[in-house]
């Protein structure tokens, strides 16, 4: 079983939550919740659960305040939010699940499968909850910005962290999608294009096709040869396609100057 606290300001949202655990996560065990921020912390340093579920935005303090002033073991975390737009980019960015209002049973037991996932791994592997850690704490400090900076990328035994900036581009092939790295590393995300599209600076980045998006700072030269190919500084050449072709030429007008 998994030990979990729901931390929400809301009696009605904390109650429905108990409520659909219960009926539909046999593997989650509420043993206690919390209407604030400030008692959000004392429940999780009095119990210190597996997880929580945790609402963003919360009378006294937000959930990431909430999760900074934290003085023991940060436990798995799961946002709650009727906010779809309030710091999700920062959320999926470093991989942690987010739930949003009204609750659906079918995200709410996703989420949870992942945590007894994450959870067995915590088990099997002792280095993982120092990388779980450092992705949590990335997440707390990218929650500053609309656009976190660096990306903790998942794999086989925690996470992987990436500049942003160093990305040249990225190719997606049914739900994996491939980053390419400026200094010639590539790694394999088992998320789509989509997802990356939501979370990626889009000052910095264009999607110009259903399977490629590039970092105009590495572009090299456009060309209207076959509909429209972009090359980057690296060598490749990727095809624009033509829905996607007036937002990349109005985004290469706005970003560079011209003689």
């Amino acid at each position: 079983m998994v030990k979990c606290i729901i931390i929400d300001d809301e009696r009605s949202a904390r109650e429905s939550l108990q409520e659909l655990l219960k009926r539909y996560c046999p593997d989650v065990e509420v043993i206690s919740t919390a209407r604030s921020g400030s008692e959000g912390i004392l429940e999780i340093e009095l119990h210190q659960p597996d997880a929580v579920f945790l609402d963003i935005h919360m009378s006294d303090m937000d959930g990431f305040t909430m999760l900074s002033k934290l003085s023991v073991a940060q436990p798995m975390v799961v946002f709650v939010t009727a906010y779809e737009k309030y710091a999700l980019r920062a959320i999926k960015a470093s991989a942690i699940d987010y739930l949003l209002k009204p609750l659906s049973i079918k995200d709410l037991q996703q989420a949870t499968n992942k945590i007894a996932q994450l959870q067995k791994l915590k088990g099997e592997n002792p280095s993982f909850n120092e990388a779980y850690n450092d992705a949590l704490k990335l997440m707390i400090q990218n929650n500053s910005s609309d656009y976190p900076k660096r990306l903790a990328l998942p794999h086989h035994l925690g996470y992987r962290f990436e500049n942003m900036e160093d990305i040249t581009h990225l190719d997606s092939d049914s739900n994996y999608t491939t980053i390419y790295l400026k200094n010639g590393e590539k790694l394999v995300a088992s998320k789509p294009m989509k997802h990356f599209e939501d979370i990626l600076d889009s000052e910095m980045f264009v999607r110009i096709h259903n399977s490629h998006i590039i970092n105009i700072r590495f572009l090299k030269t456009y060309s209207r040869e076959d509909g429209g190919v972009a090359e980057l500084f690296n060598g490749t050449v990727v095809q624009i396609s033509k829905r996607r072709l007036p937002l990349f030429l109005d985004t290469i007008k706005n970003k560079f100057i011209k003689p």
